[in-house]
């Protein structure tokens, strides 16, 4: 894709190391996710199937600004995303209680309506407060956590207005958190591979 193709190049500016097409498809593929709903979020994009085609046709109409956009967007999401992102290198302890509340939470999630717009309230949340890197994968752990804690009634309006705003505040307190909040396992094998190549 064209959109994706130039934020590979502007990311490889910043650390040349990355292998797109192996092993580190997955942060290309954070960013390109994440750049299209910061665009959602500032109205420039709309929720539709087209959004490439648009944003390709916006690059090629406005070049610079464009350019000029994006660079400093990335820019940004790196810092993000070192600031964020936590490897783990093989298997290691896991959170028992955290992982048992997800699992409630996941039964419950699986039948929930509304999901996407819960889901893009919290996102734009975090997106406001500056939490651009991985925003939507942060706002569904959010609402999840939350699910975990007690049962709500979404046809009762008083319920519903309580837990969105219980999600919106734990949103808030995310993007004013320092530290780690994504924790990503790589195997051993990868990681002794990449060691030798050094």
């Amino acid at each position: 894709m064209y959109i994706e193709g130039l934020i590979a190049d502007k990311i490889k500016r910043i650390d040349a190391t990355l292998d797109f097409l192996g092993s580190d498809r997955k942060i290309l593929e954070f960013s390109y996710k994440d750049f299209v709903n910061f665009l959602k979020f500032k109205s420039i994009l709309t929720d539709d199937t087209c959004f490439e085609e648009k944003l390709e046709k916006l690059s090629k109409r406005k070049r610079s600004e464009f350019d000029a956009f994006l660079t400093v967007w990335i820019a940004m999401w790196m810092k993000k995303w070192q600031e964020r992102v936590k490897l783990i290198i093989g298997k290691q302890n896991k959170n028992e209680k955290l992982s048992e509340t997800l699992a409630k939470a996941e039964i419950i999630w699986q039948n929930l309506e509304h999901k996407q717009e819960l889901i893009s309230i919290v996102e734009f949340t975090l997106i406001k407060n500056g939490e651009i890197c991985s925003s939507e994968l942060l706002a569904e752990h959010i609402l999840k956590a939350e699910l975990a804690k007690e049962e709500v009634d979404f046809s009762d309006k008083s319920q519903a207005l309580t837990f969105l705003n219980s999600v919106i505040r734990r949103a808030h307190e995310i993007a004013k958190s320092i530290g780690p909040l994504i924790f990503v396992e790589i195997n051993k094998g990868y990681y002794n591979s990449i060691m030798s190549k050094a």
